[in-house]
C-alpha cells in the first residue's frame, strides 16, 4: 500500500505542482482547498504526510495542525505535518514546531527539498512508531515481572501509574518498604509517558553516596572546582535531560543537598559545582522511600519543603505480606525463569511448599521471594520443588525457619497480651539472622535481599548490638 499524502493550500496551481511531484514518486495524493476541507479528507483518509499552507482562508493554518494532532491517537501514527507558506519569517517557523509541525518550508516550493523533506518526514515517523513498539513491550515486560494483576492492591498501584504516566512533568513519591518494587515501579512510570520514554532512565541511590561526592554525582563539576576536579563533568542531572530522574532512597539525602534539590525542583535550573553559571534542564523526578518521610520532617531530619515539593502524587506499594494473592504467581515466576537460566526442569511447587511461602512473612519482601526461589531451584534434585529446598523449614535443618515469626508474636503476646509490632518482628529477623551469619552482614544482607547499607541501617536504628559476634 502506498504512502498517502494530503496537500492543503487554496492555490490551485501549488496543489497540482505538488501532487504531480509526489505523484511521481510513488506516494497517493490528496488535496484540499481549505481547512474545513482539509478535515474532511484527513477524517477519511488519515494521510501519513500534510502538507500544510499557514494561510487558508477560513482556519489559520496552525489551528488547523492543533486539530489534525488532537485527533490523532499519540502511537506514532500522527500524520507528520510540514508547513508551507509565502511569509518566511522566523516566528512563523517557530510557532509551527512548537506546534507541532515536523518542519517548516518557504514558498516557492523547490520540488527536490519538497520531495526529500517528504521522504525524511515518513523516515521520523517509521521510526517514532517502532519506539512506541519498542516502549509498549519494555511496558509490558515490565509489569508481567511484576504481577501487578494478581492482587487488588496492585491493580489500584497499576491504575494510578497509568494515570500519573499522563502528566510528563509531575513528581511522584512512591513509598514501600525494601524489596517491594519501588524501582520498577519507577521503571513502569518512565515507559509509559510518552513524552519521556524515549530519553535516558538515569538513578541515583542516595544512600549509596558519600555526602562528599553526591553534590557533583548529582549537579557534575567544573574543572577546578575541587583538588581531583581535572576536568568538567557532566552530572546525573543533565544525564536525565528530557527523562526520568529516579531518587531511590530520598530520605537518605543529605540536609545541603536536600536545599540545592529543592532549587531544581522549584526553577528547573542547577550549577555545576564550582560554576556561576545556571543551567536549565528538562526533568521528571520520580523519588522513592522505605521511611515514613513526615516522621523524618518532624526530626530534623528531612525539609519540609522538599518533602512537599516532592510529594505531589504518592504511590504507596504494599508489601507482599498484605498481598498473598501475590506470592504464589511470582514464585512460580520466578521458579520458571530461574529453570530457564539453569537448565533444571521443575515443574511445580508441592502444596507443602506452597504452604510455607504463604505462612513466610517476606520481611525483604519481592526480593526475599526471588531470593528463596534462586536457592530452591539450585538446592532441589526432584521435578517438583520441595519445602525443605526453599530454607523456609524447621530451624534444626534450615538457616531460615517460617517459625521465627511466629515465635515472635507468642513471646510478644505472653509477655505484653499484645499483638506484636512490625518494628518488633523485623528485629527479631535480624537478631536471628545474624546468629546464623555469625555476624556477617553481607550473608545477612543476602538472606534478606536487600542491600548492606540497608542492613547497617537497621541494625543501627534497631540499637542491636554486634559486639557479641568476633567478625562480621
Amino acid at each position: 500500500m502506498s504512502q498517502r499524502i494530503l496537500v492543503v493550500d487554496d492555490e490551485k496551481t501549488f496543489r497540482l505542482v505538488c501532487t504531480t511531484a509526489l505523484q511521481a514518486e510513488g506516494y497517493e495524493v490528496l488535496d484540499a482547498a481549505s481547512g474545513r476541507q482539509a478535515l474532511a479528507r484527513f477524517e477519511e483518509a488519515r494521510p501519513d504526510v500534510v502538507i500544510l499552507d499557514r494561510n487558508l482562508p477560513d482556519i489559520d493554518g496552525l489551528q488547523l495542525l492543533q486539530r489534525m494532532n488532537a485527533e490523532s491517537p499519540p502511537d506514532g501514527n500522527e500524520p507528520a505535518v510540514i508547513m508551507a507558506t509565502a511569509y518566511a519569517d522566523v516566528d512563523n517557523a517557530v510557532q509551527a514546531l512548537k506546534a507541532g509541525a515536523y518542519d517548516y518550508l518557504t514558498k516557492p516550493l523547490q520540488l527536490p527539498e519538497l520531495v526529500v523533506t517528504v521522504q525524511k518526514a515518513l523516515e521520523a515517523k517509521r521510526l517514532r512508531k517502532a519506539v512506541n513498539a519498542l516502549q509498549d513491550e519494555a511496558s509490558r515486560r515490565l509489569t508481567k515481572g511484576l504481577h501487578l494483576g494478581q492482587s487488588p492492591a496492585m491493580k489500584s498501584v497499576l491504575s494510578m501509574v497509568d494515570k500519573v504516566a499522563l502528566a510528563p512533568s509531575t513528581t511522584v513519591l512512591i513509598e514501600g518498604e525494601s524489596g517491594v518494587g519501588k524501582e520498577v515501579i519507577a521503571h513502569l512510570i518512565h515507559h509509559r509517558t510518552p513524552q519521556r520514554a524515549p530519553q535516558p532512565f538515569v538513578e541515583l541511590n542516595c544512600a549509596s553516596i558519600p555526602e562528599q561526592l553526591m553534590e557533583s554525582e548529582l549537579f557534575g563539576h567544573v574543572k577546578g572546582a575541587f583538588t581531583d576536579a581535572k576536568g568538567d563533568k557532566r552530572g546525573l542531572l543533565e544525564a536525565a535531560d528530557g527523562g526520568t530522574l529516579f531518587l531511590d532512597e530520598i530520605g537518605e539525602m543529605p540536609l545541603g543537598i536536600q536545599a540545592k534539590l529543592l532549587r531544581v525542583l522549584e526553577t528547573s535550573a542547577f550549577r555545576r559545582v564550582g560554576s556561576t553559571r545556571d543551567q536549565k534542564v528538562d526533568v521528571r523526578f520520580v523519588a522513592a522511600t522505605n521511611r515514613d518521610l513526615s516522621h523524618e520532617v518532624e526530626k530534623g531530619a528531612f525539609r519540609l519543603d522538599l518533602y512537599h515539593r516532592l510529594d505531589v502524587f504518592r504511590l504507596r506499594l504494599p508489601p507482599l505480606r498484605e498481598r498473598h494473592d501475590d506470592v504464589l504467581p511470582l514464585a512460580r515466576s520466578f521458579l520458571q525463569s530461574f529453570c530457564a537460566k539453569m537448565g533444571k526442569q521443575i515443574t511445580a511447587i508441592t502444596p507443602e511448599a506452597e504452604g510455607a511461602l504463604l505462612a513466610y512473612p517476606f520481611p525483604g519482601n519481592i526480593r526475599e521471594l526471588r531470593n528463596a526461589i534462586e536457592r530452591a531451584v539450585i538446592l532441589e534434585t526432584e521435578s517438583t520443588l520441595t519445602a525443605s529446598s526453599l530454607l523456609l523449614g524447621s530451624p534444626n535443618k534450615n538457616p531460615l525457619p517460617a517459625s521465627w515469626a511466629g515465635d515472635t508474636m507468642g513471646r510478644v503476646m505472653t509477655e505484653k497480651a499484645r499483638p506484636p509490632t512490625l518494628d518488633e518482628l523485623e528485629r527479631d529477623y535480624i537478631v536471628r539472622l545474624l546468629e546464623h551469619a555469625h555476624g556477617n552482614r553481607s550473608q545477612v544482607a543476602r538472606l534478606m535481599g536487600v542491600s548492606y547499607p540497608t542492613v547497617m541501617k537497621k541494625i543501627t536504628d534497631y540499637a542491636i548490638d554486634i559486639s557479641r559476634w568476633a567478625k562480621g
